[in-house]
């Protein structure tokens, strides 16, 4: 079973965003997809890490269906 826990998610954001930096940052603003709240704040449940790893991973498939 896979578990959704803040360090998971932070090396999932690294990776999709390319750098820690502009990883930091996206998880720093909040965002309209996870009702205003920034992702960083999620993080502290399992429930809220799971929701930003889905969206972590919507915005990586975006990337790659604009990247061919």
């Amino acid at each position: 079973m896979h578990r959704h826990d803040a360090t998971h998610v932070i090396e999932l954001a690294n990776r999709v965003f390319g750098d820690s930096e502009k990883a930091g940052k996206w998880l720093d603003r909040p965002r309209l997809q996870l009702g205003g709240r920034a992702p960083r704040d999620l993080l502290a449940t399992e429930d809220g890490a799971r929701r930003v790893e889905e969206l972590l991973a919507q915005i990586d498939d975006d990337n790659r269906l604009h990247s061919r």
